[in-house]
């Protein structure tokens, strides 16, 4: 029986290939308008392109920075309209929180979701990975959901109707933004994020945890200004992962491929977590929502509300979503805050998909 996804090893090769492909007029062309190419280009299964989207990062601004981002289609497509999952990393992280190179088989949400039959377009922020990098002080959770924004459209150009969009810690909060302003979106996923008071005792060990990059050996070769932040050497297992169930391994590559966030970034996260229900931009999100945390994520959870419990979850959370056509919870067992790098990912991708597929957990 054919393989419904890429294999990982022929995925990472198509990687490689297809950046020939924007070798081509007609895609250099696209690029540089900032339009996505003809849908045809974006629909056919089983292909995998690097993709550059111009971006403004504020509105009315000029489109002088680029979003680097992997496109990626299933060899089978699920029943239905098609889909694509728009991936948001969170702070200190760029795409290959999604799409680890490290064990794709066990820690890639990109690879279950081709299994699933839908389209992933996986990216790095403006500041991260392979895009542009402006000065700090232009980068913040509401310049990044507008470059959010931005590249929604381009997926939307490129034929899909129905757009999905995950976000993770930082991520998740820039989607709140984003969602609850431009209604673009079919699904609305929400993970490594609650609101108040759900404060968890090791959110200090995160915030202590990061430093001026340009300390770091990070910076090295790179045009990292002052207001750029990332996690001191040896803290994100501390800060990101339950040490009884996290493979070391993992832990280990996530220190080599950590990367960069903002001053900016991470304050008007904090308060978009700290604004109250009836003010929180949160409310004015009407696709449907899931909210999924791991059970044992301490920089939010389990000082006064228990992320064991998806009740306790969903009790805390639902009026921030109040004009949501549907909010659920989800807990991932023995989980801390990286979801997709312990090794119960596979069970906690399997139920996300399963909200997607059918609206329910």
């Amino acid at each position: 029986m054919p393989c419904p996804y890429l294999s990982p090893a022929h995925r990472r090769w198509t990687a490689t290939a297809r950046r020939v492909s924007l070798l081509s007029a007609a895609l250099l062309a696209a690029i540089a308008t900032g339009a996505a190419p003809a849908a045809a280009n974006y629909d056919k299964p089983g292909s995998c392109r690097e993709v550059s989207v111009p971006v403004a990062v504020t509105e009315g601004g000029p489109a002088d920075n680029t979003v680097a981002a992997t496109f990626c289609t299933p060899r089978r497509w699920a029943d239905g309209p098609r889909q694509a999952d728009v991936l948001v990393a969170g702070a200190t992280y760029n795409r290959e929180y999604w799409d680890s190179s490290f064990d794709p088989e066990t820690y890639s949400y990109v690879d279950d979701t081709l299994a699933a039959g839908r389209a992933t377009f996986n990216f790095d922020r403006l500041g991260t990975g392979a895009s542009t990098r402006p000065a700090s002080g232009e980068l913040t959770v509401s310049s990044d959901a507008y470059v959010l924004h931005q590249l929604i459209g381009w997926v939307h150009r490129a034929g899909y109707d129905e757009v999905n969009a995950v976000g993770h810690s930082l991520g998740s909060a820039t989607l709140t933004h984003e969602a609850s302003r431009w209604h673009d979106l079919d699904r609305v996923i929400l993970t490594g994020v609650i609101h108040l008071p759900g404060v968890g005792l090791n959110s200090t060990g995160f915030f202590t945890s990061l430093y001026p990059a340009a300390l770091d050996p990070i910076a090295a070769g790179r045009d990292t200004d002052s207001g750029y932040l990332t996690t001191l050497p040896g803290r994100r297992g501390a800060a990101f992962y339950d040490p009884r169930t996290a493979d070391p391994a993992v832990i280990a590559h996530d220190e080599r491929t950590k990367d960069l966030t903002t001053v900016g970034e991470v304050a008007e996260s904090m308060t978009t977590l700290l604004s109250p229900a009836p003010v929180n931009t949160s409310r004015a999100i009407t696709a449907p929502v899931l909210v999924v945390m791991g059970a044992e994520d301490n920089i939010f959870c389990n000082f006064t509300v228990s992320c064991r419990d998806a009740a306790s979850i969903a009790a805390n959370e639902a009026p921030y979503y109040s004009g949501a056509a549907d909010f659920d919870a989800l807990v991932a067992p023995g989980v801390a805050h990286n979801l997709t790098l312990h090794p119960s990912a596979p069970a906690t991708f399997a139920a996300m998909n399963h909200w997607i597929t059918t609206g329910d957990l």
